[in-house]
């Protein structure tokens, strides 16, 4: 089957496709961090993937044996009643080739105010999509079933198996979802799409979210003796910045992108909480890494020492650092691999310029550790940036972008399985 005729009926069909994306948008499915809301939109999803003819598993990550002892399991993110939907189309020899994945979970919707059109509109207007999930990241659900059903309806035979995960727990730095699945489905090549237009990334830092706190020894009745702990705190924290920059500079996967300069940013810098609390400094901040989680927690231990010798002169009392997320490991797949430069030219066949760039914290931490080398991640969505991008209130994608991505995924599938 040639590329002319798929895109051909991608062309033809695309309503099909954009439609299923706003019923998807419809349908609730926030990421609470201490919970989830995807099970009525995993049930969608494996009755799509049933009606198209494929093997469909709902599944939860806790079904796996031992998933809730894994060394990478991370507490309090309540996975009951979340589920997974991985679907299998069998091709002439029955092996796992290929995974193209996408989260199920949003962040949630924020102050609705901030709205023009509402969160679960699924509007389809002005060659855009609106809705919480439109970039981040139900498009990629709905592109992977749609050119599936696309593909077998056309005739087309895999020479080996191609499958789909749609999972949970992404945001927040769950990673639960992404790790069951490719657990579970063992598969030599998985394809993420949760990225930006044009974008191909082969990597993933390492590192996490974390807090550090400290308090007052005595009462206060203002917050100001804690904020003075700020500057200190912060001037000993650039230590440890400036150690992740030199050290991601030198990595050549990452020497000379954005994300050395960017690899600490303060999420959250706050003295007190309202009226309450005043005794409480708390110190929010994401940072990247290529070390491991043993390296990273040895420098906090130095860290903290040396923070609380300076904080102790001004009455304050250093409380630790805390993980707030999971620790992402570092890991690679060589943007030079024949997995990349397949996708770099399935892309090129469509009109698409797919630059190969370097990534942050994603769910690319578990796929490449415990799913495939040969992992990477593409997609069509706004970034956070920009306006209506991901996580952004107006949240929307561009149609004529997720059709582009369409193709190019079709491009991917004939050369590796056709």
């Amino acid at each position: 089957m040639d590329l002319n005729t798929i895109c051909n009926l991608i062309d033809k069909h695309q309503d099909e496709l954009y439609q299923m994306l706003s019923d998807m948008i419809q349908i609730n499915s926030e990421n609470y961090g201490t919970g989830g809301n995807e099970e009525e939109c995993a049930r969608y999803i494996h009755k799509l993937c049933q009606k198209a003819g494929f093997e469909s598993d709902l599944y939860s990550p806790l079904s796996l044996d031992g998933f809730e002892n894994h060394p990478d399991y991370l507490p309090g993110k309540n996975l009951e009643n979340r589920y997974n939907v991985t679907a299998t189309w069998r091709g002439e020899e029955d092996v796992n080739e290929v995974m193209l994945m996408a989260h199920t979970d949003t962040v949630m919707f924020g102050d609705l105010a901030n709205w023009k059109k509402h969160p679960l509109s699924g509007d389809i207007e002005n060659g855009n999509i609106y809705g919480r999930g439109a970039t981040d990241d139900k498009y990629g659900i709905a592109l992977s079933i749609f050119l599936m059903k696309l593909l077998k309806d056309a005739g087309f035979k895999p020479k080996k198996n191609l499958l789909f995960s749609a999972y949970v727990d992404e945001e927040l730095g769950g990673s639960h979802g992404a790790m069951a699945a490719v657990m579970k489905y063992p598969t030599k090549r998985i394809v993420n799409i949760d990225g930006g237009y044009e974008m191909l990334v082969p990597s993933a830092t390492g590192g996490g979210v974390v807090t550090y706190r400290f308090h007052t020894k005595s009462t206060v009745d203002s917050a100001e003796p804690t904020a003075m702990g700020f500057p200190i705190v912060m001037e000993e924290m650039k230590k440890f910045f400036h150690a992740r920059r030199d050290e991601l500079q030198n990595n050549p996967y990452y020497k000379d992108t954005f994300v050395p300069e960017t690899s600490l940013r303060y999420n959250e810098i706050r003295a007190g909480n309202s009226d309450m609390d005043k005794d409480i400094g708390v110190l929010q901040f994401t940072f990247y890494t290529d070390k491991t989680k043993e390296e990273i927690y040895k420098e906090f231990v130095e860290l903290e020492q040396s923070i609380s010798k300076k904080l102790a002169p001004l009455g304050l009392v250093g409380d630790g650092f805390t993980p707030d997320s999971r620790f992402f490991h570092y890991g690679v797949c060589p943007p030079d691999s024949e997995d990349v430069k397949l996708m770099v030219e399935a892309a090129k066949e469509v009109g698409m310029d797919m630059q190969v760039c370097a990534g942050a914290l994603s769910d690319m931490s578990v796929l490449l550790k415990y799913g495939s080398n040969a992992t990477f991640t593409i997609g069509a969505s706004r970034l956070f940036h920009e306006v209506g991008g991901a996580h952004q209130p107006n949240e929307f994608i561009e149609c004529e972008k997720l059709l582009k991505l369409t193709k190019s995924v079709a491009a991917y599938i004939l050369k590796v399985l056709g």
